[in-house]
């Protein structure tokens, strides 16, 4: 039944445009802090307020296309502006990889580390490629931070202090099992999402936001390194082959709440792109408060 609640609610989320126009910003801001209110207190008020760190460990599917991928992932928080990601995965028996994506205050980097593979070498970059390395490093600072920001706004209704969003509300969306208060959320370097609060619970529902569709590029590297020029044409192939992605709706569902240490967590995460799942993610285990050092979220 839920499931068809948030199919409704998906279908309903992709035709809306703003539902009360007439709704001046100020009043839509303030209604919207007053249902933030109610869903921090939904997932578990004071001791929401009293965290300070977190651990998360589990395991995602993910599919490109064609192409599967599975492993484990685990997620480490040291608030308010340090962020952790290590993904393992296997794309053969022989190989295994580990990648790092990290926040720490202003500064956002990734690592990849590989096992295996028989020699050779498999690089796996994520985002747009962008030839010019300032500009495609800015791109992947801001993909990293939404990516952050909108787990944690499904999680803990916050984003890292370093970058911060702004909220209004935006209207309701009414299916046959419910009702759904919706947010728009707003950040720098054009973030745009919104946020769907059950109204009967007024926990995160769903997160919905506009974006490229996804291009994981995957390079495995054998021989001897191409020329430079030719690696240059190639990048630029991609540039020009990723602009003709039309842009799509996804939508991120947060579902299976379960209370830990008196904070109520999604374990299960959904994310879609135009209806469809393209990864599904389940927490088995969460830490409250455990000792992180700050020096963990420095690249190495």
């Amino acid at each position: 039944m839920r499931e068809k609640f948030l199919i409704a609610i998906l279908i309903i989320a992709a035709a809306m445009t703003e539902l009360f126009p007439n709704v001046n910003a100020q009043d839509a801001i303030a209604k919207a802090q007053q249902l933030l209110n109610q869903a921090r207190a939904a997932l578990g008020g004071d001791k929401l307020k009293s965290l300070q760190s977190l651990s998360a460990t589990g395991s995602y599917r993910r599919s490109f296309g064609q192409m599967e991928m599975s492993g484990e992932v685990q997620f480490e928080l040291l608030l308010p502006d340090k962020m952790m990601k290590i993904e393992t995965l296997s794309p053969m028996p022989s190989l295994e990889i580990t990648r790092i994506e990290a926040i720490n205050g202003d500064s956002v980097w990734e690592d990849q580390q590989q096992h295996g593979g028989g020699g050779g070498m498999m690089i796996i970059r994520r985002g747009p490629n962008i030839s010019d390395p300032k500009k495609a490093q800015e791109a992947l600072q801001q993909a990293v931070r939404s990516d952050f920001s909108r787990l944690t706004i499904g999680w803990l209704l916050a984003t890292p202090s370093s970058f911060p969003v702004e909220y209004s509300f935006a209207g309701e969306a009414e299916a046959p099992d419910g009702k759904a208060d919706v947010l728009d959320v707003k950040g720098a370097s054009g973030f745009a999402a919104r946020l769907f609060l059950d109204q009967k619970t007024h926990r995160p529902l769903m997160l919905t936001y506009i974006g490229k569709k996804p291009r994981v590029v995957t390079q495995t590297m054998t021989g001897p390194p191409r020329g430079h020029e030719e690696a240059e044409k190639r990048v630029k192939e991609m540039e020009a082959e990723a602009a003709k992605q039309p842009e799509v709706e996804y939508q991120l569902r947060f579902d299976d709440y379960r209370s830990v240490d008196g904070i109520s967590f999604p374990h299960k995460l959904v994310r879609s792109i135009e209806n469809e799942v393209s990864e599904e993610m389940e927490i088995t285990k969460i830490k409250i408060n455990p000792q992180l050092k700050a020096e963990k979220f420095v690249k190495k």
